[in-house]
Order: structure tokens, then C-alpha cells, then sequence
């Protein structure tokens, strides 16, 4: 008889702590890092299993997955899954926004709560990121103060009013499960002191609250020195503040204060800096954080490990490895990570967030289609209309109006790998014609690959495709599907662009 891989986890991990005490058996933290491929509204590369093997086996315990209010638990389960699988911890945070209102995060957090009820202590709820990001308290008045907004204690105690709803509809499924909570602005430490029972006075039916439950942790952010963290050139650490140590570990202290006397763990969810920094600061840095949270028994995740391969903070980018990061991971782990799998580069792969991120040369009607996908999943529907005067293309590539600064970009060609492109494709009609093509970006100046047309079917169904890059590298590609047939309806869903390396590791 074959046995759920999820219902494994739930047995083997979650009757394991069932009679032991929370301190006992805290999730392993540190190390930790952020693989921010989420359903938010910024340019994320889609979720691959590929991402958890390179960090897995680059010393990391435990993930932290950055989940879009809103959206259906479900989403989430197969990262969820492969990561509890691996052993990895997983913090779930919500990248919530004001306009959707507390009604809202409130039954988004009930809803999750609900559908991983059953699932291990290595499942960690963090309930709101930065909620001076997610619009908090006034995005206007954010706007006109250049998001150095001082908040009030008025102000607050709104956002906490939120988060103490919110674990209150949690606990009613969840009465043990780890919640982390942090302050108000972007997880700044000095606001670490809202997490209070002053500030956070819900009451469980049983009249205990925040005090009495020692599942809750404490959350903060830290990127300083600030303008070193997230200078828009590369600068040295002593340049930006020759105290530099001194101010960390004024935010560190802070921290462990804190811990100290809400008699809580605390723990730094995000922290990093842009990867373009001097490579012996960077290391200076990770080997300094990395010895003084320990020293204050402080859990980690660094940020980041996955967004894209454009993103100046990532550590991992699927097409060069770990080339220009190993030795940052090594101190952070104090593993050399070598192993590269195959990672797919394409955004929004699913269709978790509609049709974002993919294009058209205005003759195809880009929607999604429900049910229509993988296992019922949702699809991307293309509706044809015309094919003269040019072919009827969708496509995908660094976006023209990308609000961050671009090294490189987000999908990439190297020389010597070959590419395995897959999709999942049908049509409404009786049958169709596609093919795939790989160009620059951001015009198709140069072509290095167009396939063969191939003939889609009603039956939705799995394609696959292969292509060597022969020439040399290519730091931003357009990846586009051609349609053939004037008003035809084409469903697509699950498009993948891998490319392997000629070694399958990279050598020390």
C-alpha cells in the first residue's frame, strides 16, 4: 500500500513532539535563508524543488517562504512539503497589505491555520512582514516622508491589534504552534517592543494571552549599516561607518534584551546585504553575525537565498551557481556549497498571480483560466487573434519598467548548458501549432533558438524541448512561445526553462 508523502511528515514529525515540551523541541533554525519565489507583486522566479536540494545541501536548516495574503493555502503546499521532507524547518510569513483590511488577514490567517492544522512544529507561522511595507499606517504619508516614518504609539497598537486577532483565530486550530511576531516599521528592533502583552492584549477562551504562551517568538529585521546594506554601489564596510560592528551590536543587544525579559525566543528573519559589495567585507560581515547572534542565542535567516537572477541580494541564481557567492555561503554555514541543480529561471511559471510578468505583441489576449491547469489547477489562457502582419507571440523577459537596479537579467543563456524547456499545453479547438523561441532582449536583435512547430491537441499535455547554447553567454533573453493558427484558444500552464551545466557541481 503507498502512503501520502505528506501523511508521512504528519505522522513521522508532528507525533514525535506531541508529549514533549515546547523548549524540547524548538525547530532548528540557524543556519536559515530567505527563498523568496512567492505570489507577490514583484518579479519572483516560480517555485522549483531544485532550490531546496542547492540549499539543503549547502548547510542550511531551515526556509523562509514570503506567502501572499489572499491566496489559498494550497499554493504553498508542494515547497511546504519538499522542504518538511528535507528535514528543513519552514517560516511562513505574510506579505500582507493595508488596503485588503483586517477582515481579511485575519480570515487569511484562520484559512492557513485551518489547512496546515496537522502539520509538524517544523511549520512556523511569522504573521505580518514589514508592516510599514504593506502600507502601514498610511501610504501617502510613507510617500511624502521618504519611508522614514515615525510611528506612534497610537499607530501601533493598530497593527498589533491585527496580529493579536489573528493568533486568536489561529489558536482556535492551532493551540501550540509557533508564531513569530514582530514589531511595526520594517521590523526594525527598536519597534520590537510593541510585541507585548500592553500592546498584543487579546485573551483565549481559557483567559490566557500573549504572557502565558511560550509558542510565540519574537521577530526583527537588520540591515545596517543601512547604507552599506543597500547602497546602489559598491562601497566598504568602514566607509559607510567605521563603528560598524559597534552598531550591530547595539541592535543585537536590543534583541536579546527583549528575549530576556518577555522570556521568549527571538529570532532575525531577514538580514544580508547586495551581493556586489566587496567579496572579503561581505565575508567579514556574515563570519561577525554569524559569531555575535550565536553569542546571544539569536536564530537567523539570512536574506536571500532565491528571487531572480537579476536580484542583487540573492545568493543562488540558476544560472551561475553558486560562481560568485560560494565562499559567502561557506561563512554562513561553514559548508562550500557545490552541488547546482537544474533551476527553472521563468516568473510566475503557474499562474498563481494571474498573467503578471508574461507579455504580448498585442495579438494574443493574455487571461487565466481556472481548473484548466495541472491537476485543476489555474492556467493562462491565450486567446489568438490575428497572425499578419507578424506571428502572434506571447513572451517573457527582464520587464522594462523593473523598479530595481538590473546587473543582469532575469532570464540568462551560458555557454556550453543546455536547456530543457517543458510546458503543459491543449486548445479548445480541434488542434494547433506552437513553437518556442530564445532570443535578446529586449527586441529579438539576435535569435539562438527556434523549435520545430509543435502540434497541440484538447488533451492538456506535458511538452518537452532541449537546447544547447553553443555560443557565448547572454545575460538577458527573451523567452517567447509563437502561435500559428489566427482565433485559436491555447492553454498553457507549468512552463519550465532549465538549463543543466556540462558538470552537475561546481568545483571548489
Amino acid at each position: 500500500m503507498r502512503i501520502n508523502a505528506t501523511l508521512l511528515i504528519v505522522i513521522g514529525l508532528f507525533l514525535g513532539s506531541i508529549n514533549a515540551s515546547a523548549q524540547e523541541k524548538w525547530p532548528v533554525i540557524t543556519p536559515g535563508v530567505n527563498l523568496d519565489f512567492s505570489t507577490t507583486e514583484v518579479d519572483k522566479v516560480g517555485y522549483d524543488p531544485g532550490f531546496l536540494e542547492a540549499f539543503d545541501k549547502a548547510g542550511f536548516k531551515s526556509v523562509r517562504y514570503f506567502v501572499k495574503e489572499c491566496q489559498n493555502p494550497i499554493i504553498y503546499k508542494q515547497a511546504i512539503d519538499d522542504a518538511l521532507q528535507r528535514g528543513l524547518t519552514v517560516v511562513l510569513v505574510a506579505f500582507s497589505a493595508k488596503t485588503n483590511g483586517k477582515d481579511k488577514f485575519v480570515k487569511f490567517w484562520k484559512d492557513f491555520a485551518e489547512f496546515y492544522k496537522m502539520y509538524p512544529r517544523k511549520l512556523i507561522f511569522e504573521l505580518m512582514n514589514e508592516p510599514e511595507m504593506a502600507g502601514h499606517p498610511n501610504a501617502e504619508k510613507l510617500k511624502v516622508s521618504g519611508y522614514k516614518h515615525q510611528w506612534t504609539d497610537a499607530e501601533a497598537k493598530v497593527v498589533m491589534d491585527w496580529i493579536g486577532e489573528a493568533v486568536v483565530a489561529i489558536r482556535k486550530s492551532n493551540p501550540s504552534r509557533i508564531l513569530a511576531i514582530g514589531g511595526v516599521g520594517h521590523n526594525n528592533v527598536r519597534y520590537i517592543k510593541y510585541v507585548s502583552s500592553e500592546y498584543l492584549d487579546y485573551k483565549l477562551p481559557d483567559g490566557t494571552g500573549f504572557d502565558e504562551d511560550k509558542n510565540i517568538w519574537g521577530v526583527f529585521h537588520l540591515y545596517v549599516p543601512s547604507g552599506w546594506s543597500f547602497s546602489g554601489r559598491q562601497v566598504s564596510l568602514n566607509q559607510v561607518n567605521p563603528d560598524w560592528k559597534k552598531e550591530i551590536l547595539q541592535n543585537l543587544d536590543e534583541a536579546a534584551e527583549w528575549s530576556k525579559k518577555q522570556n521568549k525566543k527571538v529570532i532575525l528573519t531577514e538580514w544580508g546585504t547586495k551581493m556586489y559589495n566587496n567579496h572579503e567585507d561581505i565575508k567579514t560581515y556574515f563570519r561577525f553575525m554569524v559569531d555575535e547572534t550565536a553569542k546571544r542565542d539569536i536564530e537567523w535567516i539570512q536574506y536571500c537565498g532565491v528571487f531572480n537572477n537579476s536580484w542583487d541580494f540573492a545568493l543562488y541564481s540558476s544560472e551561475k551557481g553558486w560562481d560568485e557567492t560560494a565562499e559567502f555561503v561557506e561563512a554562513l554555514t561553514g559548508v562550500y556549497p557545490t552541488v547546482v541543480p537544474p533551476t527553472s529561471q521563468i516568473n510566475n511559471s503557474s499562474f498563481d498571480m494571474d498573467a503578471n510578468h508574461w507579455y504580448s505583441n498585442g495579438q494574443v489576449n493574455i487571461t487565466t483560466a481556472d481548473g484548466e491547469g495541472v491537476n485543476g489547477s489555474r492556467a493562462m489562457r491565450c486567446m489568438v487573434a490575428f497572425t499578419k502582419p507578424n506571428d502572434p507571440v506571447i513572451y517573457q523577459q527582464t520587464p522594462p519598467n523593473w523598479r530595481f537596479p538590473v546587473k543582469d537579467g532575469m532570464l540568462q543563456l551560458r555557454e556550453g548548458n543546455t536547456y530543457k524547456i517543458s510546458f503543459y499545453a491543449k486548445t479548445s479547438g480541434y488542434k494547433t501549432k506552437l513553437s518556442i523561441q530564445l532570443g535578446t532582449a529586449p527586441d529579438n536583435k539576435t535569435i539562438f533558438y527556434t523549435s520545430d512547430k509543435i502540434e497541440i491537441n484538447t488533451e492538456l499535455t506535458k511538452y518537452e524541448l532541449t537546447y544547447k547554447h553553443k555560443t557565448k553567454s547572454v545575460d538577458d533573453v527573451r523567452f517567447s512561445i509563437i502561435f500559428t493558427d489566427r482565433h485559436s484558444e491555447i492553454i498553457l500552464d507549468d512552463i519550465k526553462f532549465r538549463g543543466t551545466r556540462p558538470e552537475y557541481q561546481t568545483k571548489k
